[in-house]
């Protein structure tokens, strides 16, 4: 049974999502969070906040409470680090951050869930990816998750404590800025244009689905440092969610797209562009093989083990999603970290 809970994280996208329920659920709850400035007004009296940062062991062992779960979403994101200083600060956060907040956790806590990515896998590794597949990192960030991983498992390992890893693709839904939100816009501003007949599959999960999964994990009698990959349980293409988000927004899709072989040759010239001028730009191979590749993995441990069904899907929410953007499609990102 859980009766408080600790949320490192619980100011970030998923971690907003993740404390609404635990308030419903009345579970007694504390947010740990880099800033409290944008805590949502509808917390205040009913969870506890404590501004810090993993990287900083006084503000960690400031928490001072015990708590029965541990929800560590606290990480540097998605961002690609410009300079081998901020990779190093990945690392510090993402790594060293945990290892602080492993070693601040008093004797009470029986149960850590960590959010992990499916970054852990590398690039390009196709479809029907499953929990067995070989890890292969090829970003500091999926190679520093890994690494947080394996801290978890062996914390739970040492001290008696039933730890699972939940492997998160694509996070889409109402209050995250990332890919499904940048495509929006796109479409909407008629920028974007699908390449290809669109037919490539890529796996997504909707944020109230990892909230259930979360939920349901604990629940449940499972083995410790059991690893499970969450999504909707359908593997969509590109041409599904692009024609969504054009009903959405109440439009008619393009009737052209970009061939492949036009698209190839502008993504080698975007290469080409890079290596001149030093500086990333908006289209080359890597933005390419994302719109194109197929990235596809199975949710089958999950449902087998402990017989959790995804109720959400980009079909019965994308409404939703598009309502919540067009209130705050003039505002700035946020910024770097999972807060």
């Amino acid at each position: 049974m859980m009766n408080s809970a600790l949320v490192t994280g619980g100011n970030s996208f998923i971690g907003r999502h993740l404390v609404s329920e635990l308030i419903r659920r009345d579970v007694n709850t504390t947010v740990y969070a880099r800033s409290i400035k944008t805590i949502p007004e509808e917390w205040i009296g009913k969870v506890k906040v404590v501004e810090g940062d993993i990287i900083d062991n006084n503000s960690l062992l400031s928490l001072g409470d015990k708590f029965d779960v541990v929800f560590h979403l606290a990480a540097y994101v998605h961002k690609i680090p410009k300079s081998d200083d901020e990779e190093r600060y990945v690392y510090t956060v993402n790594v060293e951050g945990t290892k602080n907040l492993l070693e601040s956790l008093s004797d009470s806590v029986n149960n850590i869930l960590f959010f992990s990515s499916v970054s852990v896998y590398g690039n390009g590794m196709g479809r029907d990816i499953d929990e067995i597949t070989p890890t292969n990192p090829t970003t500091i960030y999926g190679k520093t998750k890994l690494s947080a991983e394996q801290l978890v498992i062996d914390y739970g390992n040492k001290h008696k404590i039933k730890t699972t890893i939940l492997r998160l693709p694509l996070v889409y839904g109402p209050g995250n800025k990332g890919n499904i939100y940048n495509m929006i816009k796109a479409i909407d501003n008629r920028r974007f244009v699908m390449m290809g007949r669109g037919l490539n599959k890529r796996s997504m999960v909707y944020v109230g689905n990892v909230v259930d999964a979360s939920m349901a994990v604990l629940n449940k009698e499972i083995s410790d440092g059991k690893v499970y990959l969450i999504t909707d349980g359908i593997d969509y293409t590109v041409g599904n969610l692009y024609r969504l988000i054009y009903k959405g927004l109440g439009r008619s899709p393009l009737p052209f797209c970009v061939p492949m072989g036009i698209a190839k040759m502008l993504a080698i010239a975007g290469d080409i562009g890079n290596k001149i001028i030093r500086k990333s730009l908006p289209f080359n191979s890597e933005v390419l093989g994302k719109l194109t590749d197929s990235l596809a993995f199975s949710s089958e441990r999950i449902q087998k083990d402990i017989g959790f069904k995804p109720k959400y899907n980009l079909y019965n929410t994308m409404d939703e999603t598009i309502r919540w953007y067009k209130t705050v499609r003039h505002r700035p990102a946020s910024s770097r970290q999972n807060d």
